[in-house]
């Protein structure tokens, strides 16, 4: 079992027909799972309780954004990670979490 660290930026936009608050709910859809750990009282950052890997979790994770959301997902145990659209800064974000997977659009 793995706790995953969730951030998340959420085009304020209708992209592909979904609003921004529909995107961003089917990612929480995605990663919470029933009987698991959950928090998500930020408007950005969640904690969420899986059985996955982290690449299994970020893939699962990060289906249904669209191209102009930013999310990163990183397990703070092995500070494994991966990282979804245009993240600013990337190299100093991977930097801190290694090794970084990026994912594209789906």
């Amino acid at each position: 079992m793995s706790t995953y660290c969730v951030t998340l930026t959420i085009a304020k936009k209708t992209i592909g027909g979904k609003t921004d608050d529909e995107r961003r709910q089917r990612l929480i859809d995605n990663v919470r799972e029933d009987d698991l750990g959950y928090w998500d009282r930020t408007t950005s950052f969640f904690l969420v309780e899986s059985g996955l890997d982290t690449n299994s979790f970020a893939k699962r994770a990060f289906t249904g954004l669209s191209s102009e959301d930013v999310a990163v997902v990183f397990d703070p145990s092995d500070m494994s990670a991966a990282s979804f659209g245009d993240v600013k800064d990337f190299d100093v974000l991977k930097s801190f979490l290694s090794p970084l997977t990026r994912y594209k659009a789906s």
